[in-house]
């Protein structure tokens, strides 16, 4: 078992979760999603624990594969079009196990035609997020516990909100040296390290921000860990 899956193994046992020291066979889905007339998505993704990918290059609104233990259960993809919005939700089932060796992981590969306001919620575990080729327009990302990865390096026409908060462990997020960033960033116990950005007063600016330009306007918050802010 990963320190990622112990830490999660952990948390759900603080829940009451069901204990499985035979998850079962690990199975694999793949379901792709078509955006239909919708004009911008509303994405909430949701994940006990596990290992999460999200990048870009689908033909389409989402491509997603999984990758899980059988007795956990497939994750549940859902999404509808009204008007000119469209909502997509990715989250677990009701099934939660600890103990064993359990396999949860996912894949989602989204499209670049649909502006995203995303919604990311994981419990304990290791997130890897690309939206460097991704028309992302605000991100609210919560971790309990374990590593979340983070790229941001787009370009961003109408610029970018994102809050991202952490509970136990790191998060690295890589920054634009070509668009402006502010970012406001506090730790708890941990520490924040920062390369290519400006500190002035209680934010930190790149080289390239300036009031009226479009900009990617970070807040991080982390409680027990490292937070790394990183300008490529």
């Amino acid at each position: 078992m990963t320190k990622f899956a112990l830490v999660g193994a952990l948390l759900l046992v603080a829940g009451g979760c069901r204990i499985a020291t035979d998850p079962g066979p690990v199975r694999t889905a793949s379901q792709p999603v078509e955006g239909g007339n919708a004009e911008m998505v509303n994405a909430e993704i949701t994940m006990t624990a596990g290992e999460l990918e999200i990048l870009g290059g689908a033909p389409r609104l989402l491509d997603a594969s999984f990758r899980y233990s059988e007795k956990l259960g497939k994750p549940e993809v859902h999404y509808e079009a009204t008007g000119f919005r469209g909502r997509l939700r990715v989250e677990a089932p009701g099934a939660s196990l600890t103990g064993g060796d359990i396999t949860n992981e996912w894949k989602l590969v989204f499209g670049d035609k649909y502006p995203l306001d995303m919604r990311l919620r994981m419990g304990a575990g290791e997130g890897t997020l690309d939206f460097s080729k991704l028309p992302l327009r605000k991100l609210q990302a919560e971790l309990g516990a374990g590593e979340l990865k983070i790229d941001l390096r787009g370009a961003y026409p109408r610029g970018v909100e994102a809050d991202i908060r952490g509970g136990v462990g790191e998060a690295t997020i890589r920054l634009p040296s070509a668009m402006g960033v502010v970012a406001d960033a506090k730790g708890g116990i941990g520490s924040i390290e920062t390369r290519g950005l400006i500190r002035r007063g209680d934010r930190y600016y790149n080289e390239a921000y300036t009031e009226t330009k479009p900009a990617i306007r970070l807040s991080v918050r982390g409680g027990v860990g490292q937070i790394n802010l990183i300008v490529e």
